[in-house]
């Protein structure tokens, strides 16, 4: 398994990248990189000697002589990209200025320097040189902090330590193991074939019933490369609705990932797969970025940098998402290894550069690596699954059991990894021919599970990133004892979207005139239904009073009122609950009000024995405008024995007398009254046990 990417056991977890030249200029493309670099062509553009590298990292101290400000963002980021800032509240800030351009022109003069790309976040320039004195003309530069090797070596310096990126195994499936029928059972509303025990394990087919598959979220895949994506019939769909929506290959700057590994093809096609009856996937209408960023037959942190400047890309271009199935812990040169102890949250390239995507408001999804049967440190997660903001996704089977290849957390800081846990082992996607195909790896479970997230966050689109991880990590089977190997656990999305509609729904009431106003407002469809509750003063039981049909046609916030006159009740407290049915298998509370009646609400000439049923008391109340200074109660049982007497003395209007029955067995009474010793009215009221 391959340092960088050891996410999926068997395959490469790669993502295409399509080029974000935002009025920031295109990256040059020289050098004679092309798909696949082999190693006679690093030959010809090495010339050093056995410790030389022919890539490097120059920091710089600050952004001087930038032809850009804060108060113009629409010079370097897309529309999208700032309604998203604006969206969730975040800055615009000096980190989003592109690297500057004076600095870059000095770099470009000298010779033998080409500059390969660009990092705004981390202000620091990809070059490629192997000449001395160019390296020592950059170390002059009082805008430079250091420059400092990131890979390739030169031929001299190749040995024959290889890291393997990927390491999944891919298993075509035969046509009978493809049960169709068995995925069409229930109210289903896609027909996934092989892939339905991997998207129902997480309930995820509740989103796709409720039409949640996605759409106008885009997502950014990083990898190795999409081979045949452009051919593939599992993905027509996303072809033909223009919902690919550009490639770039950072390794090799140029627009084509078609020819590439396959890794990166395995992983989408979990996603975004569209052939019913055979793999449907799990965010089939979301748009995607397809951006090539890891070289598989080398492992050096230069791909790391390539990774950052994939990623400002996907910012700049207004993604909301990232799902990268890559990873990197050791290299090809071990001097640049990642220590258990580095792989911190805060150190490498990599992980430090997923920070700031998440800081930007996108989710960023990574593979927690294939290391889990290793005993060394290696066990655990790499970059930049070890990220405090990313959501690291460990491997199970189809039926829960953690994959023995799974990477171990915590990261190198003791923070809790991996975040999640998703379907990794027989994981199905699309081969290259279309046909479903199986294999291991958390490079496959990663872009399942961020598929669903992906129609989460389409149903709430008002919400941050954070809030929607948050929602899938308490949704998650073990959110409540969280471990080393699954973290939160298994989520799920039918728990984390009524958990969602529960937290932004509110309810209220106001009382006036004998009528108590409620007023709610809750996410909902035509799939909706609102039941309204009640127990008045004295009641014991709820009574559902109405019931309230969504006639949204979308899923979105909408408010309702309701009436409730009161015509026979006493002060003291009406209790509401106000209950929502997402079709016929969803229920859940919204709202509990409580609003004091604190005025009588019963008409002129009228008299209730309230409330019957009851426990250990009961009201009589009378509204009549005369004096009654002998009135007679009388309570017997229905064999006719007087079990009650009094006289009282009621006022002209209002009068509440409250009488206490603990004591008395369950069953029926009846309550008469007189005026003097003329009867005027009579109740019979049931006692509960």
């Amino acid at each position: 398994m391959v340092r960088r990417s050891a996410l999926a056991s068997g395959y490469p977890f790669w993502i295409i990248i399509k080029p974000f030249l935002y009025k920031q200029g295109a990256t040059q493309n020289h050098g004679c990189m092309k798909k696949f670099l082999t190693l006679a062509c690093l030959m010809t553009i090495c010339l050093a000697t056995r410790a030389q590298y022919s890539r490097y990292i120059v920091q710089l101290t600050n952004k001087k002589g930038t032809a850009h400000t804060l108060t113009a963002p629409a010079t370097y980021l897309s529309a999208r990209a700032i309604e998203r800032r604006t969206r969730q509240h975040i800055p615009i800030d000096s980190t989003d200025l592109p690297v500057s351009a004076v600095w870059l022109d000095s770099l470009r003069k000298i010779p033998n320097v080409t500059i390969l790309n660009t990092s705004k976040w981390l202000n620091q320039v990809l070059i490629q040189t192997t000449d001395a004195n160019a390296l020592t003309k950059i170390n002059s530069y009082p805008f430079v902090k250091t420059a400092a090797p990131l890979g390739l070596r030169t031929q001299g310096g190749l040995d024959n330590h290889r890291v393997e990126q990927f390491t999944e195994t891919v298993t075509p499936l035969e046509p009978g193991a493809i049960d169709q029928t068995a995925r069409l059972t229930g109210e289903l509303t896609l027909n996934y074939g092989s892939n339905f025990n991997q998207v129902h394990i997480h309930r995820g087919e509740y989103l796709h019933n409720h039409g949640f598959t996605g759409r106008g979220i885009i997502m950014a895949i990083l990898d190795a490369g999409f081979r045949t994506y452009n051919t593939n019939p599992a993905l027509d769909s996303v072809r033909l609705q223009n919902r690919i929506l550009g490639t770039w290959d950072y390794v090799n700057n140029e627009t084509s990932v078609t020819e590439d590994d396959t890794h990166g093809l395995y992983c989408f096609s979990i996603i975004a797969s569209n052939r019913p009856g055979q793999i449907v996937g799990t965010a089939p209408h979301a748009s995607f970025w397809l951006l090539r960023t890891e070289q598989a037959g080398v492992e050096y942190p230069v791909e790391e940098q390539y990774w950052a400047a994939g990623a400002e890309f996907a910012d700049s271009a207004g993604a909301d998402m990232i799902s990268s199935s890559l990873g990197y812990i050791d290299f090809d040169d071990h001097a640049f290894d990642h220590s258990y102890l580095q792989r911190n949250g805060n150190t490498s390239i990599i992980t430090r550069a997923a920070g700031y995507a998440a800081r930007k408001g996108m989710i960023v999804m990574n593979s927690a690596g294939n290391n889990g049967a290793r005993t060394d440190d290696l066990k655990y997660v790499s970059c930049p699954a070890d990220g405090d903001s990313v959501v690291a996704v460990g491997a199970t089977t189809s039926t829960g059991a953690i994959a023995s290849f799974s990477s171990w957390g915590p990261n190198g800081a003791g923070l809790l990894k991996p975040n999640i846990v998703s379907v990794g082992q027989s994981t199905v996607f699309a081969g290259l021919n279309g046909a479903p195909a199986a294999g291991n790896g958390t490079s496959f479970s990663n872009p399942n599970i961020a598929g669903l997230i992906a129609c989460l966050w389409q149903a709430f689109p008002e919400l941050n990133n954070m809030q929607i991880i948050d929602a899938v990590q308490k949704s998650a089977h073990k959110y409540t004892t969280p471990d080393a190997r699954f973290g939160y656990g298994l989520p799920d999305f039918k728990k984390a979207m009524v958990s969602l509609v529960q937290k932004q729904a509110t309810a209220g009431s106001s009382f006036n005139n004998c009528t108590v106003d409620l007023q709610w407002s809750s996410k909902d469809d035509t799939s909706v239904v609102y039941s309204i509750t009640r127990k008045l003063p004295g009641e014991s039981t709820y009574t559902t009073i109405k019931q309230v049909p969504s006639t949204s046609l979308t899923f979105k916030s909408n408010t309702y009122t309701f009436k409730d006159t009161l015509t026979a009740v006493t002060t003291g407290l009406a209790e509401y609950h106000i209950v929502q049915a997402i079709g016929s298998d969803t229920t859940f509370d919204i709202g509990a009000v409580q609003q004091s009646i604190n005025g009588i609400c019963f008409p002129v000439n009228t008299t209730r024995i309230l409330p019957s049923p009851f426990n250990t008391r009961f009201n009589i109340v009378i509204n009549t405008p005369d004096i009654i200074t002998n009135l007679g109660v009388q309570i017997t049982d229905m064999q006719g024995r007087l079990i009650y007497k009094r006289v009282l003395n009621k006022p002209a209007g209002y009068f509440n007398w409250q009488l206490y029955t603990a004591g008395w067995p369950g069953g029926m009474y009846k309550v008469t009254l007189f005026n003097g010793s003329k009867r005027f009215f009579n109740q019979r009221i049931l006692k509960l046990p």
